[in-house]
């Protein structure tokens, strides 16, 4: 359903549009995040990777649904881990499936169940779970009898299982200066509806939406009731500072937000007003600068000027 003209003559009004800068032509079936200095880009069926002047560092060479973000020096693609140059990692070892490193350990999965290993490949924690998510802010959530809880990097269960979804905790707005107060919070689903914990387990957001994602920039992207289901976002106490509006959003990013109106993508700063006009069919968040967009079945990269 496309969104009302007149809000987004509203928005248009209300804000200082400024112009993005294509910095790598629109040119691939698929493209993800910087991370590292790098982006993971698929040629027809391939999976490489490209640095921010849109060189081939990793030739295209993995056929797979997704290929995983450097972090820590490694990136997850196939089956196992690479190395910055795309060699295989930790003696060729391989895995069912792995998130990226976090804090110095990444989940994996492998014989069916998912456990952590260290930047040296070795198991830190054991495969014992039935899923997990990475570590963020001290915690990851793990997933034992069908619920999801969180643990330490000890492998200590700090949070109980109770929730049938689980994100990482996100701390990075602390020091936001729309919410000084704000704590590390998790989004997790409990009795079906999202609300978002802090690190002691208890709301501090009580689950009331049908779709929520991390904290960013001390804001998260939230989507309402089904009679009121756009998008809007919430600071960390609840409070929506952003109304619900929007049919799309992603998370916060270098003080940018995906967003969609009229059925297209453009990005909103953190007072919630338009900077980059929706202009593309797809839009991720911004990562070291760029931001991955789709136009026209094509994806490329774009930086705001």
């Amino acid at each position: 359903m496309l969104l009302a003209p007149v809000l987004f003559m509203f928005f248009s009004t209300m804000a200082e549009a400024r112009e993005a800068q294509i910095v790598v032509g629109f040119q691939y079936s698929d493209a993800r995040d910087f991370s590292e200095g790098l982006a993971a880009v698929k040629s027809a069926d391939l999976w490489g990777y490209i640095d921010a002047t849109g060189k081939e560092t990793i030739l295209p060479a993995w056929k797979a649904p997704e290929v995983g973000q450097f972090s820590e020096g490694f990136a997850f693609v196939g089956n196992s881990f690479i190395d910055t140059i795309g060699a295989a990692a930790f003696d060729g070892h391989t895995f069912d499936r792995a998130r990226p490193f976090s804090d110095g350990l990444a989940a994996v999965q492998s014989g069916g169940q998912w456990g952590f290993i260290d930047t040296a490949g070795r198991f830190a924690i054991l495969p014992i779970y039935e899923d997990a998510g990475s570590f963020s802010d001290g915690l990851a959530p793990v997933k034992r009898g069908g619920l999801w809880g969180f643990i330490d990097r000890a492998g200590r269960l700090l949070i109980t299982p109770r929730y049938t979804r689980a994100g990482i905790f996100s701390a990075d707005g602390i020091t936001s200066s729309r919410a000084p107060e704000s704590q590390s919070r998790a989004a997790v689903e409990y009795d079906g509806k999202i609300g978002y914990i802090d690190k002691t387990g208890r709301f501090a957001v009580l689950p009331k939406y049908d779709e929520g994602e991390e904290f960013h920039n001390a804001l998260a992207p939230v989507r309402g009731s089904r009679s009121r289901g756009d998008w809007g976002y919430i600071d960390t106490a609840g409070r929506e500072v952003i109304p619900r509006q929007f049919h799309g959003a992603g998370m916060f990013s270098e003080g940018l937000a995906p967003v969609a109106t009229d059925a297209r993508w453009g990005y909103i700063d953190t007072r919630g007003k338009i900077v980059l006009e929706p202009f593309y069919d797809y839009a991720r968040p911004f990562s070291e600068g760029l931001a991955a967009v789709e136009r026209d079945g094509k994806w490329g990269y774009i930086m705001i000027k």
